[in-house]
């Protein structure tokens, strides 16, 4: 019906594999958000050099921290080449931090999807902090929590197949993969030529 076809009973193996490939791919998300917090640092060496030097740089694509933080650096008055060494460490810091969670927690690695988690939430309330205390503008609030928007719902489906992964091992605990069934069909006939 439908031109679906039949389909055969889905295998331990297969379903299991098909909610670690998928809780993979969320976790690398926030790979992506690593990488789109160093754009940021582009975005904003570009936009400064576009600017007047006296104008205040705008870091919306960073992480709620970075842009926090570069904002409050923009008011210390220190000089543009500090300014910006301590810029670009601090993005290679975060972004480095962001792609090494990312890359664990994709292995199954628990403490680093919980750390993920948690650097991630951290960061929505540096989004606020950055808007209401350090001075950042409506429309970088809006992009950054727009960004913030998406990378929490891969992160929340990330959490969500680990669950599933491990339900699946728990519910498929007692039942005999296809390999050991085969093993266990030729013991058997090994056992019944014997007699």
């Amino acid at each position: 019906m439908f031109g679906l076809g039949k389909r055969g009973p889905v295998s331990y193996v297969d379903t299991h594999n098909a909610a670690v490939i998928r809780y993979r791919r969320y976790c690398k998300s926030f790979i992506w958000v690593g990488i789109i917090n160093f754009i940021g640092l582009l975005v904003g060496i570009i936009q400064y050099y576009i600017q007047s030097a006296s104008d205040k740089v705008p870091f919306y694509y960073c992480f709620g921290f970075s842009d926090f933080a570069f904002n409050l650096l923009a008011y210390t008055g220190m000089p543009a080449w500090l300014f910006w060494i301590v810029v670009v460490l601090l993005s290679i810091l975060t972004t480095s931090g962001a792609v090494l969670l990312g890359l664990f927690a994709s292995q199954g690695k628990k403490k680093f999807l919980i750390g993920m988690l948690v650097a991630y939430l951290l960061d929505w309330i540096f989004c606020l902090l950055a808007y209401f205390v350090a001075g950042e503008e409506v429309i970088g609030l809006m992009i950054n929590a727009g960004i913030h928007v998406v990378a929490s719902f891969f992160l929340i489906m990330a959490l969500y197949e680990y669950y599933q992964v491990l339900n699946i091992e728990k519910r498929f605990k007692n039942i005999p993969t296809v390999a050991e069934q085969k093993e266990k069909e030729a013991q058997e006939k090994r056992e019944e030529n014997g007699n």
